[in-house]
């Protein structure tokens, strides 16, 4: 399979530093798309993400984030079917693939983009331009005081990046909590699921069934709760937000560190939009030139 092909990368043709990191999160998505249909896999958008293909059919125009959703078993799936035919230039970050991968955080994995990379302090992990995916699991919401008190001396206990075994002793307590069945992501980030879910979780009938909705070029799925879930947790969804809200959560903050395609030792104007700068993977993309070398 010829995923440039199928699906070319036409980041450069990006008007603006936001809008090449939407053009790469958006062949990630396509290519996630197409092998999720040949393995009969189900995702969803949720979060901005959602909101971006229901009120503008794409992203959010100042967005620079791209979240997918899967149950457990899906996700297992898309594991064991989807990600050994990625292609070279995308990398899936797991704590099993990547092993300094934060394991403390509501996303369970991320589909890393190989010629980019955020800029800021430097990460020990691999760090390219990203689409999250969450993983849904059936959770059994706190029903009593003691159980909530137990469940905030857990937290306490494991609230520093974990290993897997951590992630799963959190995820086996809190699917036995005995009371009212959502679905959510994030065990460990535990302030927000084990006892306090806020917003972002799905009730059963949400997400029962998908539905098609339009993102760019692309005929996603989404739940099919989708209104109640984003009224739930953004209010009127459909109303854009302020001008000073209208911000990424990174592409605004110059998170794009930019080399010289021809030394990638040298640093190039920041301020310049060129997100194709090397992440540090072992397995190193330079754009302009399409070479790959191997770091030592």
């Amino acid at each position: 399979m010829d995923f440039n092909q199928l699906f070319p990368d036409n980041r450069e043709y990006g008007e603006t530093l936001t809008r090449q990191c939407q053009l790469v999160m958006l062949r990630m998505l396509k290519i996630l798309d197409y092998l999720c249909q040949k393995h009969q896999i189900e995702y969803f958008l949720y979060g901005g993400t959602l909101i971006g293909a229901i009120r503008h059919q794409g992203f959010i125009p100042w967005d620079d984030d791209l979240d997918v959703g899967m149950t457990r078993e899906n996700y297992e799936r898309f594991v064991q079917y989807a990600v050994p035919e990625l292609p070279h230039d995308i990398f899936f970050q797991s704590d099993e693939t990547d092993p300094n991968f934060p394991a403390c955080h509501s996303i369970e994995a991320k589909l890393r983009d190989k010629y980019s990379r955020y800029n800021g302090k430097p990460k020990v992990w691999h760090n390219g331009l990203q689409v999250d995916i969450s993983v849904y699991d059936k959770v059994y919401l706190p029903h009593n005081f003691f159980i909530l008190i137990m469940n905030r001396l857990l937290i306490l206990l494991f609230r520093r990046r974990g290993n897997k075994k951590k992630v799963e002793f959190l995820k086996l307590i809190s699917r036995h909590s005995p009371v009212p069945l959502v679905y959510s992501s994030g065990f460990i980030n535990g302030f927000k699921v084990m006892f306090r879910l806020g917003t972002n979780y799905f009730r059963p009938q949400e997400i029962s069934s998908l539905v098609k909705a339009k993102f760019e070029d692309v005929d996603s799925w989404v739940p099919i709760g989708y209104d109640s879930y984003l009224k739930r947790r953004y209010g009127n969804y459909m109303q854009l937000p302020p001008a000073y809200k209208q911000k990424g959560h990174h592409s605004t903050n110059n998170i794009l560190q930019y080399f010289s395609p021809d030394d990638p030792k040298e640093v190039l104007d920041i301020d310049k939009p060129d997100p194709f700068t090397p992440c540090n993977h072992k397995e190193v993309l330079q754009w302009k030139k399409r070479q790959v070398y191997t770091t030592s």
